[in-house]
């Protein structure tokens, strides 16, 4: 049974956009996906499939509303955004794991238990908070096998086992 401890830096996206729809005082929802695409894209190395954002909100200060992320793998989570006036400025909030920085750090730590280099892949979308498990596949030397992750704290600090079978 592997055993071990990751520990990296927890990368929050956070973005403030104008996402005003036209002349009216609604939240472009197509304009809110395509940035909230780009900006989870950029903040967790890993490509986005799609978001989905309510249409008909209102740019009302203080008013929030979340939209479903969802990577090339099907892992989904939820980016909140915040309006911070009332002309359509808003705050995207998404708290997850860099994913390209947490396979790096297991895939490092886990060649250096091993003695041989390990390729790590986990899923796409990682809420970044205390208690959230995950799975990831190593490959070593032609074998694949399956980690369980539990973050420990929520600044995305990692402990994780081999899972068998």
């Amino acid at each position: 049974m592997l055993a071990g401890m990751s520990r990296h830096v927890l990368i929050p996206a956070t973005v403030v956009a104008v996402l005003l729809a036209g002349c009216s005082r609604t939240i472009d929802s197509d304009k809110a996906e395509r940035t909230i695409e780009r900006l989870v894209a950029a903040k967790i190395g890993t490509q986005v499939r799609g978001v989905e954002c309510p249409t008909d909100k209102v740019a009302e200060k203080g008013k929030t509303f979340p939209c479903r992320v969802t990577g090339k793998d099907g892992s989904t989570a939820e980016a909140v955004v915040t309006a911070t006036d009332d002309e359509g400025t808003v705050r995207v909030t998404a708290r997850f794991l860099p994913t390209d920085e947490t396979e790096r750090s297991l895939a490092g730590e886990l060649t250096t238990r091993r003695q041989t280099p390990v390729g790590v892949d986990c899923q796409d979308i990682i809420v970044a908070r205390r208690g959230v498990m995950f799975d990831c596949i190593t490959t070593s030397e032609g074998t694949k096998r399956r980690v369980r992750a539990r973050q420990v704290d929520d600044d995305g600090r990692v402990r994780y086992r081999q899972v068998k079978g």
